[in-house]
């Protein structure tokens, strides 16, 4: 069964339609000349003609990270509509709605500004770690010299002064420390090797809140992250060690950190 939608200018809407195979065929016939004609039109069909792509499998790992509580409050706070002004959206529209909110993050520059504003270095460190293995960092070269030379290094570009002692996690070594960059992000990694459950980091940027938050957990990439903020810097520990071990080496790190930090 077909459905005639109106075709110029051509819709989102319409667009899903021709791919629901919803539309006439003096419409199909029509929008398919015009396709040929318009590369701007032809991309915007081809963006939606992902929808029929396997999402599920896609994005699975992303959906489990997912801050789900907040989401389900952003949907419960929406008020409920009076039953005579209800009205049933079609599985189209939802869709073309979908697109046109993705285009706009697009067009913003960073999808991740959607949620909380620090999420997104968090993902790109999760994305770096999630490539590391035991055998990545097995031949770091870890003296305590070659450890102090690199902190020195998160201070000059950071500001903040670390010291081995004061970076040791339990059960884990102590490999290196590094500065990455992000966008407008400076980060130092300092990476441990946990003898049970592999590599580990505990990474740190500037922020632009002085303020303290408490821990807060969230699993990224399959692992466990526990993150917090003191005295201008967002600190992010992150590694496959069971969400409690890591929430533990996190305050014990945070303690020793707050010594030198103030």
């Amino acid at each position: 069964m077909t459905r005639e939608i109106p075709s110029a200018p051509y819709s989102d809407e319409t667009l899903v339609a021709y791919l629901d195979n919803q539309l006439s065929e003096p419409q199909r016939a029509k929008l398919e000349a015009q396709l040929a004609q318009d590369d701007v039109l032809a991309q915007r069909l081809a963006q939606m003609s992902r929808s029929n792509l396997p999402f599920h499998d896609a994005f699975g790992a992303m959906l489990q990270d997912a801050p789900v509580a907040k989401l389900q409050a952003a949907l419960d706070a929406i008020p409920d509509v009076p039953a005579a002004g209800s009205r049933r959206f079609s599985r189209r529209a939802l869709l073309a709605a979908s697109v046109s909110f993705l285009a706009v993050g697009l067009l913003a520059g960073r999808y991740s500004t959607l949620f909380a504003a620090d999420d997104g270095w968090r993902a790109r460190v999760a994305d770096y770690m999630s490539l590391y293995t035991a055998q990545t960092l097995a031949d770091v070269y870890d003296s305590a010299g070659q450890q102090q030379i690199q902190l020195s290094r998160v201070r000059n570009a950071l500001g903040i002064a670390l010291n081995p002692a004061g970076l040791a996690v339990q059960g884990a070594s102590l490999k290196d420390a590094r500065m990455l960059h992000y966008d407008d992000y400076d980060i130092a990694q300092i990476t441990y090797l946990d003898r049970k459950y592999g590599p580990m980091a505990l990474c740190i940027t500037r922020s632009e809140h002085r303020g303290t938050t408490a821990q807060e957990s969230e699993i990224r990439r399959g692992m466990n992250v526990v993150y917090w903020r003191h005295a201008g810097y967002n600190f992010m520990l992150i590694g496959h060690s069971p969400a409690s071990e890591m929430a533990a080496h996190a305050m014990a790190l945070q303690a020793n950190i707050r010594q030198v930090v103030s």
